[in-house]
């Protein structure tokens, strides 16, 4: 059990990437917070994670398929700004479900290395997420 009088959990992912200056740039557009750098890795913190990027050219994935992908889930409001000023998207922004309760924004892009990132929101958090909406 977590408790949560010590703080909150921090989801973490690393990953690789071609080219950690542009990538971290690519991170800090989306909203990121740099954090520690060493010469061949370093974190952002985005969306309420920290995503350590490893400059580890021969790992990437190209093409990178698309059941390989993190996200995350915003607001509707932040959801539409940070979609209305992005481009080259994978996935154009869209709403599925329109008029339900289950209805969501999408949109996916990728880094400079092509790793795929969504972003998502919900008109209803609460009818999709349930007790995740609550956090």
């Amino acid at each position: 059990m977590i408790d949560r009088a010590e703080g909150a959990p921090i989801f973490h992912l690393s990953f690789p990437v071609d080219d950690l200056d542009e990538a971290v740039a690519f991170y800090v557009d989306l909203g990121g917070v740099p954090g520690r750098r060493e010469a061949d890795w370093a974190d952002v913190a985005l969306f309420g994670a920290q995503l350590t990027l490893q400059e580890v050219p021969a790992d990437v994935l190209r093409p990178m398929p698309r059941s390989r992908h993190f996200g995350a889930t915003l607001p509707w409001a932040q959801w539409e700004r940070l979609v209305g000023r992005l481009g080259g998207f994978i996935e154009a922004p869209h709403v599925d479900n329109p008029g339900t309760e289950r209805e969501q924004g999408k949109a996916m892009i990728a880094d400079p290395s092509g790793n795929l990132v969504e972003l998502k929101a919900y008109r209803q958090p609460a009818a999709v997420l349930g007790a995740l909406a609550a956090r």
